[in-house]
């Protein structure tokens, strides 16, 4: 038995909860696993290695994790909401559960579900649901019962290599549908009907709210959403400006009230308060240590005001589990077991998840739970006997000396270089536990948080926080309606911009990656393993080498380059709308549309860029911006702002409307060639490849004339196609045209294409039987958004293609599409065939989707068949 069993357990825990969430997809192995796990522990109890009680406590919390995470799997809507989702407006009761998430005209309210209203009946259901709120939104708080009328959506996951998963995201949080309420669109969209109490919660909601409003009216708009970031955990008003410079200075963390917020307050509270204690005179303090130590009442005294401030901040799922673990890090203080952090956080750990058994899954409980971890290592080294009642061991001086300037400036030196080591030991540390699953999340190497988060964390932890706080307070004790100590808070938050700006613009400050896979991340944490507890020196040697390299590939993030003499085509999954890359083997990169973008939802940001980082692509040769419609260019300026690019071609068409602006502000800004062409052009060189312009046509022709007032049509018929031939294949890249394009396309040439981008998304406007036998094609890939309004792409484009035994790719269901092309070999792979598929043990076929998961595990690129997936 261990010399600390609680770690052991919590592992134990930890291990049956993965276990138990792989059982949905790999039920046999995970039973495997389980039955291994118990032939282990019986081999060491039979060889004396541990004690048959312990062993059977670890298996049973094993089984116990296991069971929770299966049985916690949120359950399905019930049938009634399943047959009208997306196609009616619901009339729906339902009660605040979590506190609501404002923004700018906006606002999102997890929905705990009670009653659909029928003009007949009141259907009673459960479940959770997330909705949207725009307009002028009213103050909601935790458990307003309230009645909306809305269409419920299904949640359903772009599906795009290495993406983000929303599906999952949702399901972790239980989830199971969306929905949206305008309240500009007329009275009676939203009715309070009633309240559920909440003592604690109420009042903390009705503090954030007043606190929300006197923010508002009192700081500019930057700061403002900086504060309420800071201070409520509201960070809807943040401006995507201000988040790029957090993320590229490596700071992104400082803007969400986590364990990082709270270890700071719980910081510069535990510090305040026992140096005040220290400051009173030694005859009370001698009498009050009699009782307790100034540590231990600093640590008792501590604890109210970190529950306070994860309160105020809205007491979410994630601040709750940090304040779990620095309840129990300043338990252990005032217990006097310092030693024992490491015992202090697997209880956490315990705690948490036997809580909620899908805790592990979620990307802030892993970065607080590592940063903590980091955080005990690093005492734990740097403390052998960290006893805060034993005698400290002082040298032997004389007390004139003692009282010397000169003793007192060596000492304070002393103190202030042993407190900026373990300072930047302490931000090395976290950094490197944290590395992989920042990379995996979000594409980013974040250098200079190394030396940035020395400066930006104690600059707000210990004065924009506390005064941000102390200015909190002092305006709802007095009820004032405008923030106090105003000017104080407004240019502390204006240093904080400037700290944050000055380290985003340091040369190579965002450094993006691509994501690691799932093998190099355990072995890394397994090399991190060796290396803190072993206790031989060349296992450690052997294991930080390896660690080091894993970094250094990271890092460096190698190029993944097609084949030699292959292209390979990736149609990516933007919902209505389209983006495809196109690579070659000598490396040259088309983008051809960004998908759509605006200030809630920008496919350029959330996807494309992405992507290109998971290939390790750093420039772009030519980007095609078909047309000036939303769909198609929205998310180009996102894009353009992360990657330099050779040129961008256009229609030549402008329009005065704010996603042509913010495109044209970047390439302006970025000194990119804007390139107007038409099918005048002459066939440009791309790496072994050739691209054809085909439209729109000559400014010399008749049809290039467009009329003053421009139609969806006319823009339509006025997008960009190009034709790329390498070798014997070709690719025709058709944008939104309709009939009139394609037929005057009969005329222009040489149309034959292997492989298609079928026009406009599949509309029966863009459906032409000569066209489709001009080109010919033999693959064809809609790019087109999941239960869009449009019924793209039509039920007669569908058949038409099938009669013309033309396979049919689509995004909304296959994924994201890759075609690798080889002078003699074509191979396509989709998304939707890398996903597992959950398995139900009971039924028949059940070993054989288990086989395919397990392929899917192990191959990276899995081929998928357009007729399978087609309906």
């Amino acid at each position: 038995m261990p010399s600390r069993p609680l770690p052991v357990v919590a592992v134990s825990l930890l291990f049956g909860t993965l276990t138990g969430v792989a059982s949905t997809f790999l039920p046999v192995a995970s039973l495997s696993l389980s039955a291994l796990l118990l032939g282990v522990l019986f081999t060491l109890t039979a060889r004396s290695r541990c004690k048959p009680s312990f062993a059977c406590l670890l298996y049973t919390v094993f089984l116990c994790g296991m069971v929770g995470a299966s049985l916690g799997q949120p359950r399905p809507l019930p049938s009634a909401l399943l047959s009208s989702a997306g196609s009616v407006k619901l009339d729906v009761i339902g009660e605040i559960a979590e506190p609501v998430r404002y923004g700018p005209s906006r606002a999102a309210a997890i929905i705990s579900l009670h009653r659909i209203l029928t003009e007949d009946e009141s259907v009673p259901v459960g479940g959770r649901i997330r909705l949207t709120l725009r307009g002028a939104v009213p103050r909601l708080i935790v458990g307003d019962v309230i009645r909306f009328q809305s269409r419920l959506h299904l949640p359903h996951s772009q599906q795009n290599p290495g993406g983000f998963d929303y599906d999952a995201y949702l399901q972790h949080h239980r989830i199971q549908a969306l929905g949206t309420v305008n309240l500009d669109a007329g009275s009676g969209q939203l009715q309070m009907l009633t309240h559920v109490t909440h003592p604690i919660l109420d009042r903390a909601d009705v503090w954030r709210g007043h606190m929300r409003e006197a923010a508002l009216r009192t700081l500019d708009s930057r700061a403002a959403s900086l504060y309420l970031a800071l201070i409520t955990g509201e960070t809807g008003y943040l401006s995507q400006e201000v988040r790029d410079n957090f993320m590229s200075s490596g700071t992104t963390h400082i803007l969400s009230i986590s364990g990082s917020h709270l270890g700071l307050i719980g910081m510069v509270a535990f510090w305040l308060i026992r140096r005040m204690i220290l400051a009173i005179p030694a005859g009370w303090l001698l009498r009050l240590t009699l009782r307790a130590t100034p540590t231990k009442i600093a640590a008792a005294l501590t604890i109210p005001i970190v529950t306070f401030y994860a309160v105020l901040g809205g007491a979410e799922v994630a601040t709750i589990r940090s304040l779990l673990m620095l309840g129990l890090l300043l338990g252990a203080i005032l217990l006097g077991r310092l030693r024992h952090l490491g015992t202090a956080l697997a209880v956490a750990a315990l705690i948490i998840v036997a809580w909620d058994p899908l805790a592990p899954l979620d990307i802030s409980f892993q970065l607080s739970f590592l940063s903590v971890l980091a955080i005990v290592l690093v005492a734990g080294r740097a403390t052998p006997n960290p006893d805060p009642n034993a005698v400290p061991l002082e040298p032997d001086i004389s007390s004139e000396d003692r009282r010397s300037l000169r003793f007192k400036a060596a000492h304070a030196l002393r103190s202030v270089t042993n407190a900026g080591r373990e300072l930047i030991l302490l931000a090395v540390a976290v950094s490197l536990i944290t590395v992989p699953i920042v990379a995996m999340q979000f594409h980013q190497f974040a250098w200079v948080g190394l030396i940035s988060n020395l400066i930006v964390v104690p600059f707000v932890g210990f004065w924009v926080v506390p005064i941000g706080l102390l200015g909190c307070l002092v305006t709802l004790v007095m009820g004032a309606t405008s923030l106090q100590g105003v000017l104080l808070i407004q240019s502390s938050l204006d240093g904080l911009v400037w700290m944050v700006q000055g380290f985003a613009s340091l040369p190579g400050a965002r450094w993006m990656v691509t994501s690691p896979a799932v093998w190099q991340v355990v072995i890394y944490y397994g090399c991190i393993a060796v290396v803190v507890w072993s206790v031989h020196k060349w296992p450690q040697r052997l294991a930080a080498t390896l660690a080091a390299a894993f970094l250094v590939l990271w890092i460096w993030s190698p190029r993944d380059l097609p084949a030699k003499e292959s292209v390979r085509l990736t149609f990516l999954d933007v919902g209505q709308g389209d983006a495809a890359v196109f690579e070659t083997s000598e490396g040259a990169v088309m983008l051809v549309d960004g998908g759509g973008g605006s200030e809630v939802s920008d496919q350029g940001r959330a996807v494309v860029a992405p992507f290109l980082w998971n290939r390790g692509i750093r420039r772009l040769d030519v980007v095609v911006a078909t047309h000036p419609q939303l769909d198609h260019i929205g998310g180009l300026g996102s894009v353009l702002r992360e990657f330099p690019a050779g040129e961008i071609w256009t229609n030549g068409v402008d329009r005065d409307i704010p996603f042509v602006r913010r495109l044209q502000e970047v390439t302006t800004t970025r000194h990119i060639p804007v390139r107007p062409v038409s099918s005048a052009e002459p066939p440009i060189e791309l790496g072994s490849c050739r691209v054809h312009v085909l439209n729109p046509p000559s400014p010399r022709s008749p049809e290039s004339a467009l009329p003053a007032t421009l139609s969806g049509k006319h823009l339509n018929n006025a997008s960009v196609v190009v034709r790329l031939v390498c070798g014997n294949t070709a690719v025709l890249f058709t944008g939104d045209i309709e009939q009139e394009a394609e037929e005057r396309l009969l005329e222009a040439g040489p149309l034959a294409s292997g492989i298609l981008k079928v026009p406009h998304h599949g509309s029966k406007g863009s459906l032409s039987k000569e066209f489709l036998h001009a080109v010919n094609p033999e693959v064809a890939v809609v790019s087109v958004g999941h239960h869009n309004s449009y019924g793209h792409p039509a039920p007669a484009m569908l058949d038409l293609y099938r009669r013309l035994n033309i396979m049919v790719f689509r995004t909304d269901r296959h994924g994201a599409v890759t075609i690798v092309q080889t002078p003699f070999t074509r191979r396509i792979t989709c998304e939707a065939a890398q996903r597992l598929q959950a398995v139900t043990a009971h039924r028949t076929g059940s070993w054989n989707a288990e086989l395919e998961n397990v392929r899917r595990l192990w191959t990276a690129d899995m081929p998928c068949n357009g007729d399978a997936l087609r309906t």
